[in-house]
């Protein structure tokens, strides 16, 4: 099983994986790790270090940050070096649920391309879409 592991500013780790929690009703071998403003750099690499052990089950991990640039990312990229990571930014709902049902795989580059094209089709100008549907 590829494990997850949802980094971001704030509580928005800990909220996403709470909504697919509820929406899915478990969400198997994933971890939450909030940054907070104040927190210590190194001791912020370490948690997401820890993370990423106790989720590897040796099919490799999916990092998903909030935004490519932000420190979450940032402290993330660290970890690309080492086997079997990969890295998704601007984590979102729809990209969560879709990993929950790939995750059984044990492609994790194909699992992270299919994760991120889903989160790309999720996101839509409503008012576009809306409009373009009633006429």
């Amino acid at each position: 099983m590829i494990g997850g592991v949802i980094v971001s500013h704030g509580r928005l780790a800990e909220e996403l994986l709470n909504a697919l929690t509820i929406i899915l009703g478990e969400a198997p071998n994933i971890e939450a790790i909030s940054i907070g403003w104040y927190d210590d750099v190194e001791e912020s690499k370490k948690k997401i270090s820890q993370s990423l052990k106790k989720v590897d089950q040796k099919n490799g991990v999916i990092i998903f940050t909030d935004m490519f640039g932000g420190t979450p990312s940032n402290l993330s990229f660290s970890f690309l070096s080492e086997n079997k990571i990969e890295i998704i930014t601007g984590v979102n709902l729809p990209m969560l649920i879709k990993f929950v049902s790939l995750q059984r795989s044990n492609n994790l580059k194909e699992v992270a391309r299919k994760v991120a094209e889903q989160g790309k089709k999720n996101i839509h100008l409503a008012s576009a879409l809306l409009n373009a549907r009633s006429k």
